[in-house]
């Protein structure tokens, strides 16, 4: 499998991504827990890299899959998750979300669900109006600092810009 660096941070991938989002969320029903995890094995197996999964997706249970069926692999794969939305105690959807505690919450969160200790790529998944760019970078920065997300990068309409 070919690999990319992504942005000019050294962050290298494999040329082809899996993006898991339709795996718990968007496309039906989630599908088969096990069924997922031999697919997610299978791309590795065929020189996979990088997986894609979000807070969004379920919400939260997309992130628990790909964790579990990445923990066998994980000094092998480079995994991205997004943050940015809220939810209410039942997880429906509050909107969006950047204030700089909420992303300190839902990658601490993230963290937990993934089962790992370092995110490679946390992303914002959409620009919140009522956030500043420079408070949310800056909150990231310093989850990066302080050893939890490797990367930093910005999901917008499928556009991904990694520093």
């Amino acid at each position: 499998m070919k690999k990319r660096l992504l942005g000019r941070s050294g962050l290298e991938v494999s040329a082809l991504g899996l993006g898991c989002m339709g795996m718990s969320h968007g496309y039906g029903p989630p599908k088969d827990e096990g069924e997922m995890i031999a697919l997610i094995h299978r791309a590795v197996d065929r020189g996979v890299t990088f997986f894609d999964t979000a807070q969004v997706y379920g919400p939260f249970t997309n992130e628990l899959l790909v964790g579990k069926a990445l923990a066998p692999v994980r000094n092998q794969v480079v995994i991205a998750t997004k943050f940015g939305f809220d939810y209410d105690d039942a997880g429906k959807s509050l909107g969006l979300n950047s204030r700089p505690e909420h992303i300190r919450k839902m990658t601490e969160g993230s963290l937990k669900r993934l089962g790992i200790e370092t995110i490679d790529l946390s992303y914002q998944h959409r620009v919140d109006p009522k956030v500043p760019m420079e408070e949310v970078a800056g909150t990231v920065k310093e989850l990066i600092q302080e050893g939890k997300v490797k990367h930093f990068g910005m999901s917008e309409a499928g556009l991904q810009a990694i520093r």
